[in-house]
């Protein structure tokens, strides 16, 4: 019987609270479904932040490296500390420090969820995004200067408003040709293995970013030719954001650089219903755990009310479980939260209704298990 070592960092405001439903599906599931696992929790982000003025220790990814996976609840609270501290806290540290370079976020409606298009029906949506999460924008390179720093002497003179004013900020961009080409790679795979329109539809913006972007389309034509059995598209940022709203369905795998791929994925989620519905993994193809966390925020102002929607977090549970081979898991806790909500008895207050974060757990965790038995 498969053993799956599990860290969790619950984290801050509604974290808790949908972590613990997470904890009830997978007891629910895991003896049907013959497989044990061991959890270790880890009071990480703010709260750990105000006690020891870090969010999380540095030793902090030496001890997660011990773990078969990592599922993470939400980390920010700007009550008690600051969006930059929360910001390259937990989340960035794991994902740098395990080079989790593919965030996977899929984008399949759930029947009964909230859903804001006229068309098309919700039925016809499902695409994952898959996005570079190691690179571009968010390596963090850069600084503020006085324009007559001559470190920056060259730039200020591009532009005539530049040279009047008080400050400048730079933000780099760094793109290498092998964080391009595994992250696009893993984009070709997952079309051939999801076996539907076979297409990878590539975000850029060539036009205006010349270098990065340039490089970005480069290896994407060249991973594109050896999938002869992929279809392969690109699209400019601004015109794949409308196609998000106007044409979802037309839409298979889609692969975007850090930047973009961020933008894109929570336009996606209203797609879902809100960040509520959204689920995510942060993929490495080391032998390090990769990371598993809903797409919502802590939600502070409504931490502690017992209303918070745990469906993205269940949703990432059944991802977490598919990346550790439990497949009649993952597809019983899937099933279970479809049929949750397309039943409509058991709604959180966001959704119309009036059920507890732990009602819908419950709900979930009794229709898994039901699922899992007839499998």
């Amino acid at each position: 019987m498969a053993k799956h070592r599990i860290a969790v960092i619950d984290g801050d405001g509604i974290g808790p609270e949908v972590v613990a439903e997470v904890m009830r599906v997978l007891e629910a599931v895991a003896g049907p479904a013959g497989f044990e696992y061991e959890t270790t929790f880890f009071p990480w982000g703010c709260r750990y932040y105000v006690e020891h003025g870090h969010t999380m220790p540095a030793d902090g990814i030496e001890i997660l490296s011990r773990y078969d996976a990592i599922f993470l609840g939400a980390v920010g609270d700007p009550r008690i500390a600051p969006e930059e501290v929360t910001g390259v806290g937990p989340v960035l540290a794991i994902r740098f420090g395990f080079d989790q370079y593919a965030n996977i976020r899929p984008v399949k409606p759930l029947p009964g969820a909230p859903y804001p298009l006229a068309r098309p029906t919700p039925d016809e949506i499902d695409f994952t995004v898959v996005r570079e999460a190691t690179e571009g924008i968010y390596v963090g390179l850069g600084g503020r200067f006085a324009p007559d720093d001559p470190q920056v002497a060259e730039i200020a003179a591009m532009r005539k408003i530049f040279g009047r004013s008080k400050e400048l900020a730079l933000q780099t961009g760094v793109y290498s040709e092998a964080g391009c080409r595994r992250v696009i790679e893993r984009a070709f795979r997952l079309a051939e293995e999801r076996d539907g329109k076979r297409l990878v539809t590539s975000a850029t913006k060539a036009n205006a970013m010349k270098h990065g972007m340039a490089l970005w389309n480069d290896v994407f034509a060249d991973v594109a030719s050896k999938h002869p059995d992929v279809r392969s598209e690109w699209n400019n940022i601004d015109a794949l954001s409308m196609r998000f709203v106007l044409k979802p369905e037309s839409l298979d795998v889609v692969v975007a650089p850090n930047l973009f791929g961020d933008i894109l994925t929570d336009l996606s989620a209203a797609l879902l219903g809100g960040l509520g519905f959204a689920p995510s993994a942060n993929l490495t193809d080391s032998h390090f755990p990769s990371m598993f966390e809903p797409c919502h925020g802590s939600a502070p102002d409504i931490a502690g009310k017992g209303i918070a929607n745990p469906t993205a977090a269940l949703l990432t549970l059944a991802m977490m479980l598919e990346h550790l081979g439990e497949d009649v898991a993952a597809r019983a806790v899937e099933d279970g939260v479809r049929e949750v909500v397309a039943r409509g008895a058991v709604r959180t207050p966001d959704m119309g209704g009036s059920a507890s974060t732990e009602d819908m757990g419950q709900a979930v965790a009794e229709a898994a298990v039901r699922l899992v038995e007839c499998a």
